[in-house]
């Protein structure tokens, strides 16, 4: 089922080596071809075998399935980069408890092999594709897995923006910011700001804001269909806010500038372990039902 297995690491991730050694002598010893991502990996020790480190954008097109060797944020840039080529992608976590990367080390070597004979479960979630135009010259195109942010820059001033659905006035507000997020979002910086737990099944977007001004602004969710436009507020912004696409990548607008999300046209696919219950994850990383 998967003969060729794509292994991406934490950058800078020494402490990753061990678990990336043990997969790539246990897939090379099962026949399998393994290749290791040349951005993340670049300076894995190779000492007791032969691997091939390649480009990112080269691997993709020739791989069966991901794997990210780190945390939920390796997984986010791993996901951005390879959703197109259409790729399922599993996790294998080093840190806290992830909502992404949901195997543990222990666990690996027999989730993988039981994939490999097609026990497994998998899920599509979608991403979404953030640009940004200057009087309609394009100036920033990128995708988010998690969320789309703007923000204030390091001035104590609240920005003032519009925001527009499907080409409708939603509202006007005066605020720290807004999150626009996927449901794969929903638990990460948005709810820390008071937005809902999305089910991720769901083709849907939230809309958080981010310490607003009046307590009648509240989240917001829009269909995943829909097309959503921030827009500066030409008589009041005088200064400069962030854009910022998963925490990772980001661009500075101003009065002018409008910003456009809409949903990506393709999905990630995300395999789990058979049995994976996304609730208990819930339940897990929230601390739902523990003893006061």
């Amino acid at each position: 089922m998967f003969e060729t297995f794509g292994i991406f690491g934490k950058y800078n991730g020494i402490q990753c080596w061990e678990t990336i050694d043990k997969l790539v002598q246990h897939l090379q010893a099962l026949e399998k071809t393994v290749y290791l991502d040349s951005a993340s990996c670049h300076d894995f020790p190779q000492t007791r075998y032969d691997v091939e480190i390649i480009d990112r954008d080269h691997m993709a097109k020739q791989i069966d399935v991901a794997i990210v060797v780190g945390g939920d944020g390796t997984f986010l840039d791993v996901a951005r980069s390879i959703v197109d080529q259409k790729i399922p992608i599993l996790g294998i976590n080093l840190g806290r408890l992830g909502f992404l990367t949901d195997i543990s080390p222990k666990d690996m070597l027999n989730t993988l092999d039981e994939m490999m004979q097609g026990s497994y479960e998998s899920e599509e979630r979608n991403l979404i594709r953030v640009t940004i135009y200057k009087d309609d010259e394009k100036l920033f195109d990128q995708l988010a897995f998690n969320d789309v942010v703007i923000h204030k820059t390091e001035s104590p001033r609240m920005i003032e923006f519009e925001t527009f659905v499907d080409n409708r006035f939603l509202n006007s507000q005066r605020s720290d910011g807004l999150i626009i997020s996927t449901p794969t979002g929903s638990t990460a910086y948005a709810l820390s700001a008071g937005g809902p737990i999305l089910d991720p099944s769901l083709d849907v977007l939230s809309l958080v804001s981010i310490n607003p001004h009046t307590m009648s602004t509240r989240p917001y969710v829009v269909s995943g269909r829909s097309m959503i436009e921030l827009r500066p507020h030409a008589d009041h912004c005088h200064g400069t806010a962030n854009i910022i696409c998963d925490g990772q990548v980001s661009c500075t607008i101003s009065a002018g500038f409008r910003t456009c999300v809409t949903r990506h046209k393709n999905f990630i696919k995300m395999l789990h372990p058979k049995g994976h219950d996304h609730f208990e994850l819930l339940r897990a990383k929230l601390h739902w039902g523990d003893k006061l």
